[in-house]
Parts: structure tokens; C-alpha cells; sequence
């Protein structure tokens, strides 16, 4: 009995594979407060600035707002020191943060803080003080993307460009060449080796004459080698002479425009490349989710032709772009060639058509690869956070509403141990990624779910582990147990008095299913309320006597949920049932109104 259990749940997970095709808008699974645990933040500053660091403290989070550090981890939350100077009348002087950056070592943790004249950063230890300070004499605000490698501090000013300055020796700096073009910067990222930095952007269409795409953002990835010493004291002193731009494409579907304006970037290392999943919009405000390769973007940056530009060819004898031992060497036409800002001529394709997401907006992206299957975790506009698997098309696996609707999302941060970081202006929330309970407890709500964290254990819906049932192709399955949320026996019998109203109600988990009542042979519609799925007898009578269920359709599969007896006494009095209290002033409000 036991194998033929297995056997028939390996089956309906082949099903599942099979008809999985169909699409959903929605988030199957809606969650708001289970395996949530919140952090206050008291932030008087700028909303938008809540940065979320992982901590050299094992399990420890770092945030920051523009006043306060903090490190948090799921038991405590201990506040860390602040950045102060001396100030005119021996007075001191507060900073506000304007950056918190971990370095490619794990055991590195700079935090800046900026005055309007001056910014000056620290690194930070593990007993939450500040050491080893350096400063220069600019008041950035560095809110925007940055990266620290060694010594070297790389970050973005929009409408700028990219800077680097040496912790160790502030002469050691490099500016970018001025730019005309209005820019906003996503996305900084070092090769494996460390040797090339790209940059992530839009940057606005320089509109030319009646140029169709005036006015449009055009989605750009640049590089620069991390050797440039900038060029010679005639040209491109103390600027980049290595940096090189290309184009990133994002189609749309037939009949819609490419997706060009750049929200968010999130990269996986794979064991040979690494991917990078481009969160995008397009002019009608639909996300989408473009997946490029790293291979493919040096690939580009390797071979293509350059775009000419003021009748400038690229010169001989080196190719723009390449990293050199001193590029303060290179030859004039290179570095004036190299002042124009070059542009390649192809464009770097994603490895796919785009993953697309009707009826949403998106305004952060964090990715994570478990168990073979890659799970998007995508920030919406309303305040929630959807858990998307990777597939074609998308499926929405869940909906985390941790906020007040409206709420703005900040800043997410995805934790190796399987927790999700969120913040807003107010506060941080952690979201345990392993909630596989709302699934339900039987092994077919637990596939439907596709959840790559979860499986059937061979008793309850359960965090994978080695006793886990996961996909035919395994040879090795466990024992598959009854399901329990499967209707056992008889349904238990009600006695109902005559004339009076009653409810029935069906617990409802998947908003991909539809959920229907019948008696008997005859099918009934249902009220959707936050309850479930209720079915209202008006005054009861003997037509309303016999046997209730409440089946749900999801795709192909159906199942019974719910069941019920109804029979009638000599008691005329109203009957209610007090469970379903909440759903009966619901509805009787709507009915009167």
C-alpha cells in the first residue's frame, strides 16, 4: 500500500511537469505575517537610503540609514556607533552616511559618512568600532552603486560617471572624463579575476534630428580595467582610458517595443560564467527580466567593430578596451580615441526570450539558485515581494505582504541560509524562505507549489532534504504518506432548523485554483471572502437537505476539499455557524447595502 502511495505521488508530479504550462499572473500562494520577524529602524533622514550590509558576524546583517548603524540577526538588534568630527567652538560634528560597503573580502566592511565640504570612511570591526580612517575633501553622497576591491573604493554619480579613489593613497584617483549625457547608474560588478569592473546603466537617447528612439533610455553595460592609471598629462590624465560601452538588448513580445529602461541587477555565479538577471521596464511600465551571460558580454566587448565616431576610426595596433601595464604609455590616438567614450557596434543579447510579468511593477531584484532551479525574488511597488520560479513563462510561487499596502521597499538583501532582508523607511523585515506549511499538509498541494525549498517529506510539506520526494527522474524516492487534507470517511452531518440561514465554508490556498461547491450532482458558485470559499443557504429547506462538497480545479487536477451533511430539525431558530462569524457580517453587510 505504502509503494503504491509513492508511485501514485511520483505520477501526479509527472502530471504536474506536464501541465505546467499554463500562465498566472498572480502569486499562487499569498502569505503576510508567518515567519516574519520585524526590526525597527529609527530613520529621520532620506527614505530611499536604507542600505543592507551581510556582516564579517556570522548570521548578522549590517544596515544603515543616514544617521544610524545597526546589526541585527534573527535573536538581537544592537545599534552601532556613529560618525563624528570636530567642528568649529570644539563642537561635534555628525555625518550623514552615505555609504556602506562591503569589499570582495568577506572580513571588510567600509562605512562613509559626508558632510557638505568633505567625506570620510572607515573600516569597521568586529567589536563595532571605527579605525583606520581616510577622507577627501568632496561632500559625495554615495547613495548610489559602488565597490570596494583591495584599497580601491569604485562608485557611480549619475550623470557622472565612475570614480575611483585608493583608501591608502588619495592621489592615487581617478575621475571620469566629463559627459553630456544624462545617466543613471544600477549595477557595479568585478570580473572573477578582478581585473575589469562593469557598470550597469541607462543612459538617455541623444536625440538627433527626428531619431524615432528621442527621448528613449538606452540600456548599457561599460568596462574598465581595474590597472588603469589614466593617460598621459596631455590627454586623459587622471581619467579612464580602458573604458569601452555596450548595448544590452531586451526584446519585447510581438507587436511590443524592447524593454530599455534599467531598474535593478542581480548576478549567479554558475560553475564556468556568471549570469546576470536585468530587471527592466518598458514605456507602458511592464517588467520584465533579461538573462545575460558574462562569457557573452566579453565576447562582445572582445570582437565586435566600434562605432565610428567624428570620422575617428579605432586605431591600430591596439584594441580599445584591452588592459595594459601602463596606460599612462599609451599613444595619443588611443587615448583621443579612448576620450570619445567608444561604443561597440553589436548589441549583447540575453541567452533568452525576456521573462515576462503583465500587471506588475517591479523595483528590486535578488536571485538564488537551489536545487537545480532558480528563484527570482522581485519587489513590488504595492509593498510585497513576489517569489517567482524561473520558467517559461514565469511562475509566481508566493506573495510575502509584510508591509502596509503602499509601502516603498528600499532595499533587499538575500541571505546564504535561505532568509530574505527587506527594508522600508521604517523598519527591516526577515522573511524565512521555508515556510512550506502554507502549502498545505497533503503531498499534492505540495507539488502544485513548485517550490524548489520544499518537498514531501513522506508526512508534511517540508524544507528539501535527503528524504525528500523531488522529481521522477530520482530513483532513490521515499514512502509517500496519505494525504491529510484529503476528506476521510463521511462527512460530518449538521442539523440545520428550518427557514434558517447557514454557511458553509471551503479553506482556500491556491489563488491559481477555482473553487466550486456542489450538492449532489449540482454545482453551486461560491462567495470568495479572505476566509475561504463560502456557500450561503438562504432559509433552509428539505431541497437543501443531503451531502455538500467543495472540489477545487487546478489545471488538470482536481480535488475534494471540504464535506458536509445537511439535515433539518423542528427548530425554526437562526443558525449560525459562530466559526464563520467574521465571513457572515461580510456578507450581510453586502447584502444590505
Amino acid at each position: 500500500m505504502k509503494m503504491s502511495l509513492t508511485c501514485v505521488c511520483v505520477l501526479f508530479m509527472w502530471i504536474i511537469c506536464v501541465h505546467s504550462t499554463r500562465h498566472h499572473y498572480d502569486a499562487r500562494v499569498i502569505d503576510t505575517d508567518r515567519g516574519v520577524i520585524r526590526y525597527s529602524i529609527e530613520n529621520r533622514g532620506h527614505r530611499d537610503f536604507i542600505k543592507l550590509v551581510k556582516s564579517f558576524t556570522s548570521g548578522s546583517v549590517w544596515v544603515a540609514d543616514q544617521e544610524n548603524l545597526y546589526s541585527i540577526n534573527t535573536t538581537t538588534q544592537v545599534k552601532g556607533p556613529q560618525i563624528k568630527d570636530e567642528c568649529e567652538e570644539n563642537s561635534m560634528c555628525e555625518y550623514t552616511i552615505s555609504l556602506l560597503r562591503d569589499g570582495l573580502d568577506e572580513n571588510l566592511l567600509l562605512v562613509c559618512g559626508s558632510t557638505e565640504e568633505k567625506t570620510k570612511c572607515y573600516n569597521l570591526n568586529s567589536s563595532y568600532s571605527l579605525d583606520d580612517n581616510f577622507q577627501f575633501d568632496y561632500g559625495f553622497n554615495i547613495h548610489e552603486p559602488s565597490l570596494l576591491i583591495g584599497d580601491m573604493l569604485y562608485f557611480t554619480k549619475s550623470n557622472m560617471g565612475l570614480y575611483r579613489i585608493n583608501r591608502k593613497e588619495m592621489k592615487d584617483k581617478i575621475w571620469p572624463y566629463h559627459t553630456v549625457s544624462e545617466q543613471k547608474y544600477v549595477k557595479l560588478m568585478a570580473s572573477k579575476d578582478t581585473q575589469k569592473v562593469y557598470s550597469f546603466f541607462t543612459e538617455k537617447h541623444r536625440s538627433v534630428g527626428g531619431d524615432c528612439e528621442s527621448g528613449l533610455w538606452i540600456p548599457r553595460v561599460s568596462q574598465i580595467c581595474t590597472n588603469d592609471r589614466g593617460g598621459s598629462k596631455d590627454v586623459l590624465q587622471f581619467s579612464w582610458t580602458s573604458g569601452i560601452n555596450g548595448r544590452l538588448y531586451c526584446g519585447g513580445l510581438e507587436g511590443e517595443r524592447p524593454f530599455t529602461r534599467i531598474v535593478d541587477v542581480d548576478t549567479v555565479e554558475t560553475h564556468n560564467d556568471v549570469k546576470i538577471y536585468v530587471l527592466f521596464r518598458n514605456l507602458w511600465n511592464t517588467s520584465a527580466v533579461c538573462v545575460y551571460n558574462m562569457s557573452e558580454i566579453n565576447s562582445v566587448f572582445n570582437s565586435s567593430e566600434f562605432m565610428k565616431m567624428k570620422n575617428m576610426n579605432a586605431p591600430e595596433g591596439h584594441r580599445p578596451g584591452q588592459c595594459v601595464g601602463d596606460s599612462t604609455c599609451l599613444s595619443a590616438d588611443v587615448l583621443r580615441f579612448m576620450k570619445e567614450g567608444p561604443e561597440v557596434k553589436d548589441w549583447i543579447m540575453p541567452e533568452t526570450t525576456p521573462l515576462m510579468f503583465h500587471h506588475h511593477h517591479y523595483t528590486h531584484i535578488k536571485v538564488h539558485t537551489i536545487n537545480k532551479a532558480t528563484v527570482l525574488y522581485l519587489a513590488l511597488e504595492s509593498g510585497g515581494v513576489h517569489k517567482v520560479l524561473e520558467d517559461q513563462p514565469v511562475f509566481i510561487i508566493a506573495e510575502f505582504r509584510p508591509f502596509p499596502h503602499g509601502t516603498h521597499i528600499s532595499s533587499m538583501l538575500l541571505d546564504t541560509s535561505e532568509r530574505l532582508y527587506v527594508s522600508s523607511g521604517k523598519e527591516v523585515i526577515h522573511i524565512d524562505l521555508q515556510m512550506c506549511h502554507v502549502y498545505g499538509d497533503d503531498c499534492d498541494g505540495c507539488v502544485l507549489s513548485r517550490d524548489p525549498y520544499c518537498d514531501w517529506n513522506g508526512s508534511r510539506c517540508a524544507p528539501v532534504s535527503q528524504n525528500s520526494v523531488q522529481h521522477p527522474a530520482f530513483s532513490d524516492l521515499p514512502k509517500v504518506a496519505q494525504s491529510k487534507t484529503k476528506p476521510d470517511g463521511g462527512a460530518p452531518v449538521s442539523i440545520v432548523p428550518p427557514s434558517s440561514r447557514y454557511y458553509l465554508l471551503c479553506p482556500t490556498i491556491s489563488r491559481h485554483a477555482s473553487y466550486h461547491w456542489y450538492h449532489g450532482n449540482t454545482r453551486l458558485e461560491c462567495v470568495q471572502s479572505r476566509h475561504g470559499c463560502l456557500h450561503l443557504i438562504e432559509s433552509m429547506n428539505e431541497t437543501h437537505e443531503g451531502s455538500y462538497r467543495c472540489e477545487s480545479t487546478e489545471g488538470d487536477y482536481h480535488r475534494n476539499i471540504s464535506r458536509y451533511e445537511l439535515r433539518m430539525n423542528a427548530s425554526p431558530t437562526l443558525t449560525v455557524n459562530t466559526a464563520l462569524l467574521p465571513c457572515f457580517l461580510l456578507l450581510l453587510t453586502r447584502l444590505l447595502s
